[in-house]
C-alpha cells in the first residue's frame, strides 16, 4: 500500500479505535452509541459505500447513527473539521484576496473553570469589535473572516484560544494596538485584572499565503495536533482518561461539559455566501459535464450483523474501522470475511478459547 493511502488509513483506526476507548466515559448516550446503533425509523438496512476518491478506494458507513459532536467525538470530529476545512479552502479561493490571521488569547490560572473561560473568550471578542474605533476600522478593512477554536491544558490550567482568519486590507500598527486595547479591555471586563492579555501574546498577527493560514488555523484545532511546550490536547487527554487515569476523566468530563452547544469552526454570512456560490458552480458544471461517473459500490450489511460487529468491538477497539479498511483492499469480499468472524465471536461468547482473527483466516484459508 502506497504511503500516501496508508497515512489517512492509520489516522482513522486512531480515531475510531480513542471512540471506543471514550465510550465507557461518555456523559452523553448518543456519543455513546455513535456509530455503532443503527438510524431508527427507516427500512433500509445499513451498508457500506465504496467509491472511488481520484483513483484511491474510500468506504464509509452508511445508515449508522453519528452523534455529530465536533468537540468531544473523536470520529465526528475528524470528519466535521475536514468538512469545514473543505468549506474554508473554497470560500478562500472563491473570495481571493489578501488574508491575515489573527490569535487572541487570555491570561489564565490552574484552577479556573473552562466553561468560564470559553465564555468570556467568546463574549470578549464579541465586545471588543462593537462600537468606537475598532469597529469603524473592522468595517472598512474586514470583508470575509472565518473563526477557529482551540483548546490545551497545561500547567496553568485551560487554555482556550481563538484563531480568526480575515480577508482584510493592510492594518496599521496604530489600528493594531487600538484592537489589542480593546481586546485588554474586555477581558478585563469578564474576568478581572489578573486574566488581562499582555501586549505580546494577547493578539499575535500572522500574514502568509490564505491556503496556508487556513491549514494552520484546521491543524491547530484537528485531531492531529500534539500539544507543546507542556501542553496537552484534549485528544491527549481523553487518550489517557479512555486508559483509566482518574485525573484525565475529570479533565475530560469538564471539556464536554463546558464544550457543549458551542461552535469550534464558524464562518461568517460572506464567507459562506462564497462557499455556497462555489459549491453552486461546480454543481452547474457537473451537470454540463457529458463524461460518465462511475458508480459507487454499495455493500448491504444487516441489522444483526451491526450488532455483532458492536460487541466485537469490545475486543477489537476500532473494529468499524477495520471493516471499511476490509472494504477497500478486497471489497466485498473483505466486509463479509469480518462479518464472519464477528458472528463466530458473538456464539462462542462467554465460552473461552475464541480465535484471533488472523489466526481464524489463517485456519479458514487452510481449510479451504
Amino acid at each position: 500500500m502506497h504511503a500516501e493511502a496508508r497515512a489517512p488509513r492509520e489516522g482513522r483506526q486512531a480515531t475510531y479505535r480513542l471512540r471506543s476507548g471514550l465510550r465507557p466515559i461518555c456523559p452523553s448516550a448518543r456519543e455513546r452509541g455513535c456509530g455503532v446503533f443503527c438510524v431508527e425509523h427507516t427500512n433500509d438496512h445499513p451498508s457500506i459505500k465504496l467509491a472511488n476518491d481520484n483513483g484511491t478506494p474510500r468506504a464509509t458507513w452508511q445508515g449508522l447513527m453519528q452523534c455529530g459532536h465536533i468537540w468531544s467525538c473523536p470520529v465526528c470530529s475528524s470528519n466535521l473539521c475536514a468538512e469545514r476545512a473543505t468549506r474554508i479552502t473554497t470560500a478562500v479561493a472563491k473570495l481571493g484576496g489578501e488574508w491575515h490571521m489573527v490569535t487572541v488569547t487570555l491570561r489564565h490560572r490552574a484552577g479556573m473553570r473552562l466553561k468560564t473561560l470559553l465564555t468570556a473568550l467568546r463574549t470578549a471578542w464579541r465586545r471588543c469589535r462593537q462600537g468606537g474605533r475598532v469597529q469603524r476600522i473592522w468595517s472598512e478593512r474586514v470583508t470575509a473572516s472565518v473563526r477557529a477554536t482551540e483548546v490545551t491544558f497545561g500547567e496553568n490550567g485551560w487554555h482556550p484560544h481563538v484563531h480568526v482568519f480575515l480577508r482584510t486590507s493592510e492594518w496599521s500598527d496604530d489600528e493594531k494596538d487600538a484592537l489589542l486595547v480593546a481586546w485588554k479591555r474586555a477581558i478585563e471586563r469578564e474576568l478581572g485584572p489578573n486574566c488581562r492579555p499582555n501586549d505580546v501574546h494577547g493578539i499575535v498577527w500572522t500574514r502568509g499565503h490564505a491556503a496556508y493560514l487556513a491549514k494552520l488555523g484546521l491543524e491547530a484545532t484537528g485531531l492531529g495536533k500534539k500539544g507543546r511546550k507542556g501542553h496537552a490536547t484534549p485528544w491527549d487527554i481523553a487518550g489517557r482518561a479512555a486508559e483509566g487515569d482518574d485525573r484525565c476523566k475529570a479533565l475530560w468530563w469538564e471539556y464536554v461539559e463546558a464544550t457543549r452547544g458551542c461552535r469550534r469552526i464558524e464562518l461568517d454570512d460572506r464567507a459562506q455566501a462564497a462557499f455556497d456560490d462555489a459549491e453552486l458552480e461546480k454543481e452547474c458544471a457537473a451537470r454540463l459535464d457529458a463524461v460518465p461517473r462511475e458508480e459507487p459500490l454499495v455493500i448491504e450489511v444487516q441489522r444483526d450483523d451491526v450488532r455483532a460487529l458492536r460487541m466485537l468491538e469490545r475486543a477489537i477497539p476500532g473494529i468499524f474501522a477495520s471493516v471499511l479498511h476490509a472494504a477497500e483492499e478486497r471489497g466485498r469480499a473483505g466486509v463479509l470475511e469480518w462479518i464472519a468472524y464477528a458472528r463466530l465471536r458473538e456464539r462462542l461468547r462467554g465460552q473461552g478459547g475464541a480465535p484471533s482473527f488472523a489466526h481464524w483466516r489463517e485456519h479458514r484459508a487452510s481449510a479451504a
